[in-house]
């Protein structure tokens, strides 16, 4: 049976050749609370065979860049396992990924966007001198290079890196929830600095 560490390696297009040995289970029952590992490697094995494209092209459809979306997926159906590995009592666990895979990209989204805003309000500052590109650029880095260590490292992996949450996650020593936290209290500590008129 698969643990934790297999299914984090595994890919979200689940091969032909894969076959499960004795009664698929079906994936959208609910699992008993205190089942065996062996039972919940089952039910996620067999959810990410029956469901992994049609959550893979929802989030892709959400925005996501085929990397996310990937990431999304597997992230997903690891904390099922997890989930289900500290008793958590889900009903309907298919419906449950979809949920959450909603607002992992909503998460995504709304991270981007306040990045966005960062990069717009902090090159639109007025200059003294003619505008260098590659300065301005260089600007939102001078500012990020005063936050703490921690968000200072989520944000270079995450956009100078172009690097997932989990691959953040797994170089820092952290979960990828806690990678996502530093950006977000990283994201609104740039806004603290930013002129009052700009949103």
């Amino acid at each position: 049976m698969l643990r934790t560490e297999t299914l984090r390696a595994r890919p979200t297009q689940v091969l032909a050749d894969e076959a499960m040995t004795g009664p698929a289970r079906d994936a959208s029952a609910p699992l008993r609370p205190g089942a065996i590992p062996a039972e919940i490697d089952d039910v996620v094995i067999s959810l990410e065979r029956e469901h992994a494209p049609a959550m893979f092209g929802f989030v892709r459809r959400l925005g996501l860049s085929p990397e996310q979306a990937e990431d999304a997926v597997q992230d997903v159906l690891l904390r099922l396992w997890a989930a289900f590995d500290s008793g958590a009592a889900i009903e309907r666990p298919v419906a449950w990924c979809f949920k959450s895979l909603y607002r992992r990209a909503m998460d995504e989204h709304r991270l981007r966007r306040r990045i966005d805003r960062i990069r717009e309000a902090i090159l639109a500052r007025p200059r003294s001198a003619a505008p260098d590109p590659a300065a301005q650029s260089e600007s939102i880095w001078l500012v990020v290079d005063r936050l703490p260590a921690r968000q200072r490292e989520v944000l270079y992996l995450r956009y100078r890196a172009d690097l997932s949450f989990d691959e953040i996650a797994r170089i820092l020593g952290i979960t990828a929830g806690g990678a996502r936290a530093n950006a977000t209290k990283a994201i609104a500590s740039l806004r603290r600095v930013l002129p009052e008129d700009e949103s």
